[in-house]
């Protein structure tokens, strides 16, 4: 479908119309051109799943009113691929020799998450006992349940890197959706510790996303591993990008909606805080009022690196 009501119209259809992961496809855009006018210099753009750039550029000249066009293109599902996966055309066009437009169509095939556990140097952690864990090339997915993740309870599941951020480190993620949970408090985001799988060891920090309250920035000021102050809320995105920082014994959360301009969120002081962290992801379903409730929480582009 195009983009534009005034635009053409452009759809994408694969066979097999369902492909699982590592399936070989053909993938067709149909181009009509039901425009009261004729498209000028018309370039077709065929996308292959989770690619930047074309994996066709197809230049289709002047196309008159009711002009039809097909073309297909041989891709792939990628083979280890869970969500959404598109395969998309974009057509480019001159309306009058001093405007352009365009239209812009996928075919979006969904493929279900399964935990399938983590691969190296990954390790996973839990205080719940129903928490699953997957990874799906640059994503990683937690199944968690919990009663809360903050004060004097903190049930989660999580997903970690031992060792990694160092004195002067970014802990960077994309949180790309949570579901599966009937209440708003759930949370998922980013956690460092000297230890996190046992958080009382000392330097703990959560940089959370819940559905309806935010961006969430915890810290355990007297190291005895709860979680005992807090910074944050306001509106709530997904997907979101969250970012802490540490300098030493310092702290700084930021979040962003593109991945480009940083909001800083707060700034705290975690005295235990020594030496190498691990970093990690976390979810919990935070369902001390909803008992039961599960959440799946989508993570991708995990990054530990030096400052």
């Amino acid at each position: 479908m195009g983009t534009d009501t005034l635009g053409p119209t452009l759809t994408v259809a694969t066979e097999p119309a369902a492909p699982a992961g590592g399936d070989a496809v053909t993938a067709t855009a149909v181009l009509v051109n039901d425009c009261p006018f004729p498209l000028r210099g018309a370039v077709l753009y065929l996308v292959d799943p989770g690619a930047t750039t074309a994996a066709r550029t197809i230049p289709l000249g002047d196309l008159r009113r009711g002009a039809k066009v097909t073309r297909s293109w041989r891709t792939s599902m990628p083979a280890d691929v869970a969500g959404d996966v598109a395969f998309t055309a974009h057509v480019l066009f001159d309306v009058d020799g001093r405007s352009a437009d365009c239209a812009r169509a996928a075919k979006t095939v969904s493929v279900p998450y399964e935990p399938n556990g983590v691969q190296d140097p990954y390790r996973t952690f839990a205080t719940t006992d129903d928490a699953r864990f997957g990874q799906y090339g640059s994503q990683l997915v937690v199944w968690a349940g919990g009663g809360d993740l903050s004060g004097g309870r903190d049930e989660k599941g999580g997903i970690l890197l031992p060792g990694s951020a160092a004195a002067s480190s970014v802990v960077q993620v994309k949180a790309v959706g949570l579901t599966g949970s009937d209440n708003p408090s759930a949370k998922y985001g980013i956690a460092v510790a000297n230890d996190l799988t046992a958080p009382e060891k000392g330097g703990y920090a959560v940089l959370t996303m819940s559905k309806s309250y935010g961006v969430e920035f915890m810290t355990d000021s007297d190291g005895d591993g709860h979680l005992d102050t807090w910074a944050g809320g306001g509106a709530s995105a997904h997907p979101a990008w969250l970012r802490l920082v540490r300098s030493g014994t310092a702290y700084t959360a930021y979040s962003t909606t593109n991945g480009l301009a940083w909001n800083e969120i707060a700034s705290a002081t975690v005295p235990s805080a020594s030496g190498v962290l691990d970093a990690g992801v976390v979810a919990s379903a935070v369902n001390l009022n909803y008992p039961g409730t599960t959440v799946r929480a989508v993570f991708d582009h995990f990054t530990v690196e030096d400052s």
